[in-house]
């Protein structure tokens, strides 16, 4: 596999593709998750089909913002459709922030409050109080996934994909006094530090 950015995505060929979630991932028929990723050149469709399982629920959790590395190959794309990665793995490098927009507690005995129609502000069903100039108050919202690498079920994998119990084991080349990580089938280089992995069931 090889790092490159969109623009230099090719059909038939297996890449690592850093970017940020653009969109909401959607599910199209057969079950199959699709999300769409963007860098400074361009998006590109990323496709967890149905056989990686419970893969898809990490692929649904993305929110847009979130940074992530995805890698996948690449089949020629049929007439009127776009090219698309199919997910084999992916890294998780941050996390946007995931925000849901809630009605306000009342400031007299603090119970939610309820909405009397579209700008019209709130009450409480409570005490009765009202006030036709709140609004809806932000609430960080937990992520239910963290940074790490995520894989798919080993029946998903292709011929040669490589195995959960080899990673961390990449050989190391000597150059001089000091050592440079060998680009290894998942990992680029980047420094050995062994990600959070997890394997999706």
């Amino acid at each position: 596999m090889r790092l490159c950015k969109v623009s230099e995505i090719r059909p038939f060929s297996s890449v690592v593709v850093e970017g940020y979630v653009s969109k909401p991932p959607r599910v199209i028929t057969g079950g199959h998750v699709v999300l769409k990723l963007s860098d400074e050149t361009g998006e590109v469709d990323c496709a967890a089909y149905e056989p990686t399982g419970r893969f898809r629920e990490v692929v649904k959790s993305f929110i847009v913002g979130d940074r992530v590395s995805v890698y996948g190959g690449l089949r020629k794309a049929p007439p009127l459709h776009p090219l698309t990665v199919n997910l084999e793995k992916v890294e998780v490098l941050g996390l946007a922030k995931k925000v849901d927009l809630i009605n306000p507690p009342c400031p007299r005995c603090g119970k939610r409050m309820s909405s009397m129609g579209f700008n019209k502000g709130f009450r409480c069903e409570r005490c009765g109080y009202r006030d036709a100039k709140l609004g809806k108050v932000a609430l960080e919202v937990p992520r239910n996934i963290k940074r790490g690498l995520y894989i798919p079920p080993p029946r998903a994998h292709r011929h040669l994909t490589k195995p959960l119990t080899r990673y961390g084991l990449e050989k190391r080349l000597r150059t001089g006094f000091s050592e440079e990580i060998l680009p290894d089938f998942w990992g680029l280089a980047r420094g050995f530090q062994k990600p959070t992995i997890t394997r999706v069931a």
